[in-house]
């Protein structure tokens, strides 16, 4: 890569190892305030769900490449993209 889109992969792996810490502080604190793992999902799908209902749902019966699927179809997103969020929820919930 070159020039800008070189400058645009580098923000966008900054951004997401911010989003890790982040997330690794979350689960630290969740800890600490002896909030559990179901109502941690719960708290971050009402903070502003990531992804479409019917994506969370698929996701959330174990039918992840449907969800991807819907995902793509509901948002118009590649699939990287969209098999990035639906991973992302299934690993944190949002």
């Amino acid at each position: 890569m070159f020039g800008r889109a070189a400058q645009q992969q580098k923000q966008i792996e900054t951004l997401q190892a911010h989003v890790r810490r982040l997330e690794g502080l979350v689960d630290v604190l969740a800890a600490r305030g002896d909030v559990g793992e179901e109502e941690l999902r719960d708290l971050r799908g009402r903070a502003g769900a990531q992804i479409p209902e019917r994506c969370r749902a698929l996701a959330d019966e174990g039918r992840h490449i449907e969800a991807i699927k819907a995902y793509r179809e509901l948002t118009g997103a590649g699939l990287v993209d969209a098999k990035n969020a639906v991973d992302q929820y299934r690993a944190h919930g949002i």
